[in-house]
């Protein structure tokens, strides 16, 4: 089952459930990494999200980009405004080492939505849920829980490697690193 916790990096990866805020751009962090979580399992039907496996790569961004504090904000509850505007994003559910604890601790913990990660006050990456085990999805995200992490070009190479390492070390397998963005993956 070692080969089952699969991980697969995707280079310019564009978000399908939305933009994100738009002091992401502002702070100039145009390069996206998909993280994109196999939720298949061998021994049973239904979807497993690999919350050990996630909390490493999204603990592999917080060193590799230095933030200092890194909040992680729930999903928008549902309803009509909600839907008509367009929002995803909700309250806040806490820093990323507190959600991490929810999701050792809670048998279903709340999900989440976005993820700001700063330093020195300011913005250094920021990530989106991208749930494909809910809805589907095209063949590279089929049976995935995908995180979208939005970072300054000169980072995706260290990021890459960061998460690859890290991945390894969790025990699971990285199948490829894609690239749609035409860069150099070597």
């Amino acid at each position: 089952m070692k080969y089952e916790r699969r991980v697969t990096l995707v280079l310019g990866y564009e978000p399908a459930f939305g933009r994100p805020p738009a002091d992401v751009a502002e702070a100039g962090l145009t390069a996206t990494i998909g993280v994109v979580l196999s939720t298949y399992r061998a021994d049973g039907p239904d979807s497993v999200r690999d919350h050990a496996l996630w909390r490493a790569c999204v603990h592999a961004v917080t060193e590799v980009v230095g933030a200092e504090e890194a909040e992680v904000y729930g999903e928008a509850p549902p309803g009509l405004l909600n839907r008509l505007l367009h929002r995803r994003i909700g309250s806040s559910l806490g820093t990323l080492v507190a959600y991490g604890a929810q999701l050792s601790n809670e048998a279903h913990p709340p999900d989440w939505a976005f993820i700001r990660w700063k330093r020195s006050g300011m913005l250094v990456a920021a990530g989106m849920s991208e749930p494909w085990d809910r809805v589907g999805g095209r063949h590279l995200y089929h049976d995935s829980y995908t995180t979208c992490v939005f970072i300054a070009p000169p980072v995706s190479a260290a990021l890459v490697q960061r998460i690859s390492l890290t991945v390894a070390q969790e025990g699971g397998h990285i199948d490829s690193v894609v690239d749609l963005a035409g860069h150099d993956t070597a």
